[in-house]
């Protein structure tokens, strides 16, 4: 039948049976739409039990970690580390769990519209294959961020150096590490791509401070004054020193000064505060006990 025949049957059923017609169509036209609503009620309640399914993981995961930091803080109470790496923990296999629910649910999706999950998957895999040199980039992301988490090379809220790149962990995913610099700028790292890596919260960094007195006053004297200050520094920033503050002598005799160093060890960076306050507090009390800080002088020759 060519295509001149068919359309004149058409016709002439739309002329010698109108009744018929109307009822085929609105037929039609009903199964299609009852259809679609069933597969959309379908794909609803499949993203509804997604979110659910999702909430509860991530509830159960939340707890699981919860209960594991309570059991150990019942043994030590010194645990800012352990804490650091359970929530990294957590974050890592929320994200996972998070990205085999979205594949789930989007292949049972495809399949209740008509696609075979079979041949997607078969598909898949022919896909991986030619795309497997484009993704290796994206696989050593991955790979990269699972050994970070398992290594316990940093954690969330540590102080760290990576490739030069020196900040807070602010988060580690599963592609990419993100650290907030000390301006507040945040950089957002590959793992695949990170290098040397320090961190300064896993150990004590040294600072010290220097201060330079003029040649006329007492030497010992002015040791005592700082050994004071060091004192009310120790107070006040015991929990974020390893070493309190030592004052370790006269390390250079300047051209108009003698210069007096103090050093201490602090944690998490938290050298560079402290520094900044032994300062003022040694100034302070040199200031009480009437010690002379050197500094530049102009005479004047009449």
């Amino acid at each position: 039948m060519n295509e001149n025949e068919a359309v004149g049957e058409v016709i002439e059923a739309i002329t010698t049976q109108p009744d018929v017609v109307v009822a085929e169509t609105l037929e039609a036209i009903q199964s299609l739409f009852l259809g679609s609503i069933g597969i959309f009620i379908k794909i609803g309640m499949v993203l509804l039990v997604m979110v659910i399914a999702k909430k509860l993981i991530t509830t159960f995961i939340d707890n699981l970690f919860h209960n594991k930091l309570l059991t150990n803080a019942s043994k030590n109470d010194a645990l800012d580390l352990e804490e650091k790496r359970l929530h990294t923990l957590s974050r890592l296999f929320k994200s996972i769990a998070t990205y085999v629910i979205y594949f789930i649910a989007i292949i049972t999706c495809l399949d209740m519209v008509g696609f075979s999950v079979t041949t997607i998957l078969a598909g898949a895999g022919v896909l991986s294959l030619a795309v497997a040199f484009g993704a290796q980039s994206i696989v050593e992301d991955l790979m990269s961020g699972i050994f970070i988490v398992l290594e316990n090379q940093y954690s969330v809220g540590e102080y760290v150096q990576i490739d030069g790149i020196q900040g807070i962990v602010r988060e580690i995913g599963m592609k990419t590490t993100k650290v907030q610099t000390y301006d507040g700028q945040l950089m957002i790292i590959k793992n695949g791509s990170i290098g040397t890596v320090i961190n300064y919260s896993r150990s004590a960094q040294r600072g010290y401070v220097e201060v330079g007195i003029a040649y006329e006053e007492n030497i010992q004297n002015a040791i005592k004054v700082i050994e004071q200050a060091c004192t009310v520094i120790a107070a006040q920033y015991k929990a974020e020193l390893d070493e309190t503050p030592n004052v370790q002598g006269v390390t250079e005799l300047a051209d108009s000064s003698v210069v007096i160093r103090t050093t201490f060890t602090a944690w998490n960076w938290q050298q560079l505060v402290i520094e900044r306050a032994l300062r003022q507090a040694i100034k302070e009390e040199l200031d009480k006990a009437g010690v002379e800080i050197s500094y530049p002088k102009v005479q004047l020759v009449q």
